[in-house]
């Protein structure tokens, strides 16, 4: 019997998200393993994903209860009462194999004088490429204090697995295991309130290296000789006070939207959209590409990172550093009804290659190869 233990350190900081969804997905299947102990414990959480499985795989500790704190103080306690349950669990000796969801560092300095060996999954290096802030830095000093002391370590992408090399060359490649992501958007999808008839989507976070400024200057240049489509941005935050001041000095207040959506209008937005444009310089795996492909949507993405290797030849690529590039490549697809048909074939053939069995199948490989 191998017994497995998993935080619940991503379901706090995480309403959606890739990295819960990817843990959710492990949750939903362990408890069906008959070889494996799952300890997991979740005190309270605002996570969609996990509070789906709560009502009927996961009761929480505090069922019932709602907590008058929020923000930053509730994470904080919710964080205390994690931690203290993950080192209590690790100081006994009777956990074979450590999952954290996410990157901390608390539980190494135990981990050095317990027999748990760690497996660690690293989703990305933006941290480490693309750090902006102090907090990014600290991560960065997470995720390597992680790297040095785990057994296994999971990357998403043969991609992330280069990044992590060159950024930890001490690693031992043999260590690394690269399973890919898939997809969970759900089956039927909600119609949308003012939806244009006619727009680009884009789907989530939109500051730094996500290169959503390129795109809102190429959508300025497209939109001059298609007057009648729109940008629609699905999901984070309210415009920012510089992407409004730019839409109203391109008069494009307008012709750019920006709106939260539930799974199933996500889904009907990536269903109606002429095609999805994902123009980051830098991700990891990336979901939305998957997204696209199975709701038929022709997709337009950078020739960075992962994003080629997810895709494989089932998208539009652009050079974000060759100017006009993007706005060429967004007139092309506009303008060619056939190449869009052509990249939906595509598209809906490869994301057959995906799926979270798939993942999990591999994950619990990796958990078994510990126990050996």
């Amino acid at each position: 019997m191998l017994r497995l233990l998993i935080d619940d350190e991503i379901f706090i900081y995480q309403r959606f998200g890739g990295v819960s969804r990817i843990f959710s997905e492990l949750l939903k299947r362990l408890p069906n393993e008959k070889d494996i102990e799952l300890n997991f414990a979740s005190t309270y959480s605002e996570n969609e994903y996990l509070n789906e499985l709560k009502r009927t795989q996961y009761p929480p500790f505090l069922k019932n209860f709602s907590f008058p704190l929020k923000g930053k103080i509730m994470r904080a306690l919710l964080k205390f009462i994690n931690h203290q349950h993950v080192v209590k669990q690790l100081g006994s000796g009777k956990i074979d194999v450590f999952h954290p969801s996410f990157y901390e560092d608390y539980y190494v300095n135990v981990l050095q004088n317990s027999p748990t060996k760690l497996v660690f999954t690293v989703h990305d290096l933006i941290h480490e490429k693309f750090p902006s802030n102090g907090s990014d830095k600290r991560m960065a000093q997470k995720k390597a204090a992680n790297i040095a002391c785990a057994q296994r370590i999971i990357v998403v992408s043969e991609h992330t697995k280069k990044d992590l090399l060159e950024q930890y060359p001490n690693v031992n490649p043999a260590i690394i295991s690269v399973i890919y992501l898939a997809h969970s958007l759900p089956v039927l999808s909600e119609p949308i309130e003012d939806l244009p008839k006619k727009y680009i989507l884009f789907v989530g976070e939109r500051a730094g290296y996500k290169n959503f400024k390129q795109l809102l200057e190429a959508f300025a240049e497209v939109s001059i000789s298609h007057p009648d489509l729109h940008l629609f941005c699905a999901g984070s935050r309210p415009f920012s006070a510089a992407e409004k001041a730019f839409l109203a000095e391109a008069q494009l207040e307008q012709k750019v939207k920006q709106q939260p959506l539930s799974e199933k209008q996500l889904k009907y937005a990536y269903e109606n959209a002429l095609l999805f444009v994902f123009p980051s310089l830098y991700e990891g795996f990336g979901i939305p590409v998957l997204e696209a492909f199975a709701t038929k949507t022709p997709v337009l993405i950078s020739n960075r990172s992962s994003l080629p290797e997810v895709a494989q030849g089932a998208a539009q690529l652009f050079n974000p550093d060759e100017p006009g590039d993007l706005s060429k490549q967004l007139k092309s697809l506009l303008n060619d009804v056939n190449l869009r048909q052509h990249l939906i074939a595509l598209g809906s053939n490869r994301v057959k290659d995906f799926s979270w069995e798939k993942h999990y199948a591999k994950t619990l490989e990796v958990y078994h190869s510990l126990s050996l």
